[in-house]
C-alpha cells in the first residue's frame, strides 16, 4: 500500500521492484487516491468507487464515480543532481545488506481524468481531490513512499485543474475533471558492494 509520508520521517528503502520506474510514478498515486474515504450514512466508504491506472479495457462495467491515473508524453531522467558512485549511508537491513544507489531523477506530467455523472458530484469530489493532494500545512504538495519500488519516496504537485464539458459529454450524462499533477521521483539500483574508489598512494624512498 502507499504510504503518505509524514514530514520529517527518514526514507527507508526496500528490496522489493514490482515495475518500472514510470509505472512506480503513476501506480503509486493510483493506489493513494484508492485508499480515500469520505463520511456517508452508516459508516465510511470509498471515496471513489474505482480507480484505473491504465485505461479500462471495453469488457470492464463502468461505474461512477471513478478516476484514471495517467502520465502525459514522456518521462524524463535527469542525471544532473546524481553523481556515479554508491552512497555507503543508505543500506539496506541484513540479511540482504546492499546498498541504494540513485542513478537519476524521473520527472513528468500526471493526468488524473475523474469521471463523475453530475455537475455537484464533480465538484465536490474535485474538492476533496484538492484537499487530499495538497495535505500538509509546512509544504505545497504531496509526498508518497512507493513500497512496488524499492520504497522510494515520490514528489507530486498539483498545476491545474479543468472541465472538459462539451454537448456529447452532457447529453451522455459524464462530467470529467481533469487534474494536472507535476511528479518526480528516484530511479534507483541496488548494489552488492560500494564501488571501489582508487586512491593515489605517493610512495617516497630516502637513500
Amino acid at each position: 500500500m502507499t504510504t503518505l509520508t509524514t514530514l520529517g520521517t527518514k526514507q527507508a528503502y526496500s528490496a522489493t521492484r514490482e515495475c518500472d520506474a514510470r509505472t512506480a510514478i503513476t501506480r503509486g498515486l493510483a493506489k493513494y487516491l484508492e485508499g480515500l474515504t469520505v463520511d456517508s450514512v452508516g459508516g465510511r466508504r470509498n471515496m471513489l468507487r474505482k480507480v484505473y491506472q491504465t485505461w479500462a479495457e471495453p469488457e470492464d462495467e463502468a461505474v461512477f464515480p471513478s478516476a484514471v491515473v495517467l502520465m502525459s508524453g514522456s518521462a524524463s531522467y535527469d542525471a544532473s543532481r546524481f553523481t556515479p558512485g554508491v552512497d555507503t549511508s543508505e543500506q539496506l537491513p541484513p540479511p540482504d545488506s546492499r546498498y541504494v544507489s540513485a542513478v537519476a531523477e524521473m520527472t513528468g506530467e500526471i493526468t488524473v481524468e475523474l469521471w463523475c455523472n453530475d455537475p455537484t458530484e464533480r465538484a465536490e469530489l474535485t474538492a476533496a481531490l484538492e484537499e487530499a493532494l495538497i495535505p500538509y500545512d509546512e509544504m505545497y504538495g504531496l509526498m508518497l513512499d512507493l513500497p512496488h519500488y524499492y520504497g522510494v519516496r515520490a514528489v507530486y504537485e498539483l498545476k491545474s485543474v479543468q472541465y472538459p464539458d462539451n454537448e456529447t459529454t452532457a447529453m451522455q450524462r459524464y462530467r470529467k475533471a481533469l487534474l494536472t499533477l507535476s511528479a518526480q521521483m528516484p530511479v534507483v539500483r541496488l548494489r552488492s558492494f560500494p564501488l571501489a574508489r582508487p586512491r593515489p598512494v605517493v610512495q617516497v624512498n630516502v637513500v
